[in-house]
């Protein structure tokens, strides 16, 4: 198990199998929460370096911060792990504000 993964269980305090891990590539934010999101980043990349702006209307996907993201199997909720620099955010999203996508392939 990765630290961030570690890090999150304990914060939340969850089982680690109740923790998954899944790719941004794969969900589908609701409007509001996908805007609060990269409110959150833009605001995070501003802070570690003034000269980058950030569009509030680019997805997060397409963002330079890197991210891990997990689904929470008991409540359905979406905990986004960012960082850069020296600074790291967790941002949970409820159960209501994503979905997983319906055009991705399945292997």
């Amino acid at each position: 198990m990765t630290q961030i993964k570690q890090r999150i269980c304990e914060w939340l305090n969850v089982e680690q199998n109740s923790l998954n891990e899944i790719s941004l590539e794969d969900i589908e934010f609701a409007e509001l929460e996908e805007q609060s999101i990269n409110e959150e980043v833009s605001q995070m990349v501003s802070s570690v370096d003034s000269r980058v702006a950030v569009s509030e209307s680019k997805p997060v996907q397409q963002e330079s911060v890197p991210c891990r993201s997990y689904w929470i199997e008991d409540t359905k909720e979406l905990v986004l792990y960012l960082w850069s620099g020296d600074q790291s955010k967790a941002i949970i999203v409820p159960r209501d504000g994503w979905t997983i996508r319906e055009d991705i392939t399945i292997h």
